[in-house]
């Protein structure tokens, strides 16, 4: 039997990816001779891509900037799989705050973690929706990533964080919370996560990809098809969270899996060069458009 291991970007379980669970307890990996290791681990060994890199495991979790770095390496990676068809990243608020759009931030005060790319995207949101970023109280938020919790308990007016999981980790009823997408005002719309594999692997062991994607894409369908179940199939991996919590951000992510053609996975080409011609004129990659030729492809998919 082969053993195929998956390193998840985040170091918690979370209903994002709740198509690998699923693919494995409804033994749909079995039924590829597949049998999967779902792991995650801290930071302070390496990134996916490094750990993959090393042959700890098969398959990674990818951000395109990342996956295009690679590319330059000696271990150059390729795309072979989304995880979902727009960013995930976004504003998180509480109604009491008064903030709906992005440029009600003016004057208040918002948790932005103090990285570039993030910066630049709450600065043109903000402007492209009228207001004036100056005015915007930025707060680093140090090591201790923010959820909705810091704004109840006053910390922040508004948090940049994971739109449909950290919205959701607080006490106050889901119906006062405010989730403001950067999709919504048209600001750097990308793929959020890419499932990536060495291109040497690629090239050696294509009937196990596409044996992968297979089970995996068949589980993504039943999850999105299927959430009631699919919550009691993944309540042990997820115990940390409550139902309520799991249902309402299983229901918040499954919108975001498939592509408008049904397939799981799939991915935009005009999307990836969009976002990676606006990391190269930002200057947030040293990769080049034509890093992009060959970092891809759907074809795995079918």
């Amino acid at each position: 039997m082969n053993l195929v291991r998956i390193r998840l970007e985040y170091v918690v379980t979370w209903p994002n990816h709740a198509g690998l669970f699923v693919a494995r307890k409804k033994g749909l990996y079995a039924d590829q001779d597949l049998d999967v290791d779902i792991s995650w681990d801290g930071f302070d060994r390496g990134t996916p891509a490094e750990l993959t890199a090393r042959g700890e495991f098969q398959f990674a979790s990818i951000r395109l900037g990342e996956l295009l770095e690679t590319r330059k390496t000696d271990h150059p990676f390729v795309a072979v799989a989304t995880f979902n068809q727009n960013q995930l990243g976004g504003v998180i608020t509480l109604k009491s705050k008064g903030i709906t759009r992005f440029r009600d931030l003016e004057g208040k005060h918002v948790s932005i973690p103090p990285v570039g790319r993030l910066t630049e995207m709450v600065k043109e949101a903000v402007e492209k929706d009228g207001g004036d970023y100056s005015k915007v109280i930025v707060e680093d938020p140090g090591v201790f990533e923010p959820d909705i919790r810091a704004v109840e308990k006053g910390h922040y007016d508004a948090i940049f964080n994971v739109l449909g999981w950290e919205a959701y980790q607080g006490s106050e009823d889901f119906g006062q919370v405010v989730q403001i997408s950067f999709d919504d005002i048209e600001v750097t719309p990308h793929h959020a996560y890419f499932l990536c594999v060495e291109e040497s692997y690629l090239r050696e062991h294509g009937d196990t990809v596409r044996s992968f994607l297979q089970a995996t894409g068949k589980g993504y369908d039943f999850a999105r098809d299927n959430q009631d179940e699919t919550i009691q199939l993944i309540a042990s991996t997820m115990c940390a969270s409550e139902e309520d919590t799991l249902k309402a951000s299983l229901a918040f992510m499954a919108p975001t899996w498939h592509a408008p053609s049904g397939q799981w996975g799939q991915m935009d080409e005009g999307v990836i060069r969009s976002y990676t011609q606006w990391m190269v004129d930002n200057g947030f990659t040293t990769a080049t458009m034509d890093d992009i030729d060959g970092a891809w492809t759907n074809d795995y998919l079918q």
